[in-house]
């Protein structure tokens, strides 16, 4: 039986900030000094036969420190971190006798969805990673917003007290270019090209992110459907495939990150917000996101994006000034120096089934979230 400090386990496929957020922990503890060993999985969560393997995800296998586990293995570790729920609630052929200290599933993905419908249940999720890895795991949230969803479950589930948020090795976001030093300014985004990432109507897209005179837009990553018709509202923008560029590079053109998203997505945490805040870039966020990133970014609805934008570059010092002081509260807040300490917390943390605090549903709601799930899933409907 081999043996390892930290176990990670996840499905290679994700493209977006799960799948960043496992390398980034994966590279936090081998610069620590810890011996890591990475099981990728294939789970039937998956269906489109064109979704790759995270080219990103697989370099890891070839860094020192970090050891490939095969499936079917036996192995030891001090923490096991299963990443992301939906691989382990969709099912997957592999599995290992776990021996470790303590198993914590990473939920980078809230049960419910924006509509309030349920895409997945935990105590059937938990249940198939102790079928198959012989361990019930606390669940971590990456935000509180998906801890409210959790306490739902309880006390079916067992949370851990403090949340696993995203980290970011911040010594990589140096900004080089001044913002709103131009004539003209430059709003934006990046992320995924998932249509669920962009507002559901072509009004709030084009409000969002067409500001007027004095103001020009880049994207980076985008669905195709949103940028074919000759009426799209990203006629006049330049727009860039997903990672066409380095995301620091990316955001040092911008003066301004913009991010509005579908009434049927629930964003779990918002990498790509945070890495605008470590460029020292000035955030206009939805409402929505106000729960994870408090007074660090502005807040209003698509339409009143482009008042509220103007007004902080009519202020230009105030504004950059108040970038550089977001930029250090993230850095305190998610820079990877912190995980050592983390690591050390969540070793005493014997989880919580307390339900006190924000719940997204109620104990008869969730059940009638979940009898739906199944019956949606029964009749091979996704939604």
């Amino acid at each position: 039986m081999s043996g390892v400090d930290i176990l990670l386990v996840a499905d290679p496929r994700f493209s977006g900030g799960s799948s960043t957020a496992l390398i980034t922990d994966a590279e936090a503890f081998v610069n620590l000094g810890m011996t890591v060993g990475l099981m990728l999985v294939t789970s039937s969560f998956f269906t489109d036969p064109t979704d790759g393997a995270n080219p990103k995800v697989l370099a890891l296998l070839d860094q020192p420190g970090v050891t490939p586990i095969k499936s079917e293995s036996a192995i030891t570790a001090k923490t096991a971190f299963f990443h992301h729920p939906l691989p382990f609630y969709h099912g997957l052929p592999e599995q290992a006798r776990v021996s470790a200290d303590q198993v914590v599933l990473v939920v980078h993905h809230p049960p419910f969805r924006g509509d309030g419908s349920m895409e997945y249940n935990p105590v059937q999720t938990q249940t198939t990673i102790a079928r198959q890895f012989g361990h019930r795991p606390l669940w971590s949230p990456v935000s509180g917003a998906i801890r409210s969803q959790l306490r739902s479950f309880a006390p079916f589930i067992r949370l851990t007290n403090a949340d696993w948020v995203n980290a970011f090795d911040v010594g990589g976001w140096t900004p080089s270019r001044t913002i709103f030093q131009d004539n003209l300014a430059t709003v934006g985004r990046h992320g995924r090209p998932d249509p669920l990432k962009w507002p559901d109507r072509a009004t709030d897209i084009d409000a969002s992110l067409n500001l007027g005179d004095g103001w020009q837009t880049r994207i980076m990553g985008c669905p195709n459907d949103l940028i074919s018709g000759q009426d799209s509202p990203s006629a006049d923008w330049e727009v860039l495939g997903f990672n066409a560029e380095p995301v620091d590079h990316f955001l040092n053109t911008l003066d301004l990150f913009s991010y509005f998203y579908s009434d049927l997505w629930f964003e779990a945490f918002g990498r790509t917000v945070t890495e605008a805040m470590l460029m020292e870039r000035p955030c206009v966020l939805d409402t929505r996101l106000r729960d994870t990133f408090g007074d660090l970014a502005q807040y209003c609805t698509p339409d009143e994006v482009a008042a509220v934008a103007n007004r902080l570059r009519e202020n230009p010092t105030e504004t950059r000034n108040r970038a550089t002081r977001v930029k250090a509260q993230i850095v305190t807040r998610y820079g990877t120096q912190a995980i050592a300490d983390r690591l050390l917390a969540l070793g005493t943390d014997h989880g919580t089934v307390s339900r006190n605090g924000a719940t997204f549903a109620t104990p008869m709601q969730t059940i009638r979230k979940g009898i739906g799930l199944m019956r949606r899933r029964r009749a091979g409907i996704e939604r």
